[in-house]
């Protein structure tokens, strides 16, 4: 049996992912633990997964808690003072001492958290890193993953691609000053870590090329490229949950066609979403043969489900998986967790990726070409929404969501995640195929 630590960002889409491969761990014998802050506890616990905290004194359980209750300008500015206490603590070796206590045979690390490689090289811990979504390293002629630019193979399409993380490049440079860049730097110091293993060449994240990297997110999705030997893809993350359903909801549920709207769990931290919502809303208001079930915030529910239509019902959460059951089409910001669980029940998407300030342009731009659904850019949106919903309920997208689906499915019924591990634990850090 081995000891298995896995170190994510504490946020749920990215934790969710990793729940399905936790568990098959835990069911192979070893002994596997999530550090976390206190407030992901009851989580941890009601999910059958091992539990350490950390960061006890900077994040405590009841801070977390309060976030939702707070205004937007009180909530910001306390996470950002809790923030800067982190980054202090990482800069004096705080997480030395959580690691040297877990005592990790492997150590699973957020792909999106530049503080775990670097510490974990310091201490002599084997580590690889768990990516939440598609991978989001540079590869000549393939867009960053922040980018809608579409792939292809053809000269115009490669130097698209180029062209796109050129001007990320820049970006980058012009925003040196930004406290994430500095403190990014400030790590590589104190840690010494070597400049060869490291690489500002990631699309949202600094990347490390030498770690193997297991992605949680189905070959299939991804654009028809050869990947780097590094990445091993195919590892099972969606775990259908069965809740129970609110009366009030559960009405819903049986009305056809049923349009869900849902912007994943960081809507808190993004007022730019209630945009997108009032658009639904306004939609649902014009077209009353639909019915429209809105998922937002415990913030923002009161106000939104005042002006909403009879035929929209607004909540603070659903349950996602049951209302996908009864979804004809689904209107997202393109986060990974939703788009594979639409994936999986074969919902078509309409996504306006323009709300996700990381990942969602790339996730989209790999819906697109796959025939999955399609993207609503900033120009499109405000005339463009209720085509494309229609487009999604006519069945455009039918073929292409039945071919991923039975490929998804195929990956989630398999054990790939835990033979991976498994021959890490074995000290095989290449996990070439075949090998």
């Amino acid at each position: 049996m081995a000891r298995i630590l896995i170190h994510t960002l504490r946020e749920h889409g990215h934790v969710l992912p990793t729940l399905k491969l936790a568990r098959a761990l835990k069911a192979a014998g070893h002994h596997v633990e999530y550090l976390l802050t206190p407030w992901w506890r009851g989580f941890c616990e009601a999910q059958g997964v091992g539990f350490r905290p950390y960061l006890e004194d900077i994040f405590p359980a009841e801070t977390e808690a309060a976030w939702a209750r707070m205004d937007q300008a009180t909530r910001e500015a306390d996470a950002e003072r809790r923030r800067d206490a982190r980054v202090a603590w990482l800069l004096a070796g705080g997480l030395d001492a959580v690691y040297r206590r877990a005592a990790p045979d492997l150590l699973l690390a957020d792909a999106y958290d530049v503080s775990i490689p670097i510490v974990a090289r310091r201490l002599e811990l084997r580590a690889a890193l768990l990516s939440p979504s598609c991978f989001q390293g540079r590869e000549p002629g393939v867009p960053p993953l922040s980018s809608a630019v579409q792939w292809g193979t053809d000269p115009a399409a490669r130097a698209a691609a180029e062209a796109s993380w050129e001007q990320l490049a820049e970006r980058r440079a012009q925003a040196m000053g930004d406290w994430y860049l500095r403190y990014v730097e400030a790590l590589l110091r104190v840690y010494e870590f070597p400049r060869e293993e490291f690489s500002w060449e990631g699309a949202i994240a600094p990347d490390f090329p030498r770690l193997p990297q297991l992605i949680l997110c189905p070959r299939a999705f991804e654009f028809p490229r050869a990947m780097p030997p590094r990445c091993h893809d195919d590892v099972a993350s969606v775990t259908l949950v069965e809740t129970s359903v609110a009366p009030e909801l559960a009405e819903f549920l049986t009305r056809r066609p049923l349009v869900y709207c849902a912007l994943g769990s960081q809507g808190l931290w993004r007022p730019q979403h209630h945009e997108l919502l009032a658009r639904v809303s306004t939609l649902a208001a014009r077209r009353p043969e639909l019915a429209f079930v809105i998922a937002c915030d415990a913030h923002s529910v009161g106000r939104l489900a005042a002006g909403a239509p009879s035929n929209a019902k607004v909540v603070a959460w659903a349950p996602q998986h049951a209302v996908l059951r009864a979804a004809s089409a689904m209107i997202s910001v393109g986060g990974m967790g939703t788009i594979k669980e639409c994936l999986s029940h074969a919902v078509p998407l309409v996504l306006a990726p323009q709300f996700n300030p990381y990942d969602a342009q790339g996730n989209a731009a790999r819906v697109v070409h796959h025939g999955l659904g399609e993207l609503l850019t900033p120009a499109t949106l405000l005339d463009g929404l209720e085509a494309a919903v229609d487009r999604a309920l006519a069945g455009t997208y039918a073929e292409g969501l039945r071919r991923m689906q039975g490929a998804l499915r195929a990956v989630e019924a398999g054990d790939r995640g835990v033979m991976l591990v498994e021959r890490l634990l074995r000290g095989e850090s290449s996990l070439a195929e075949g090998a």
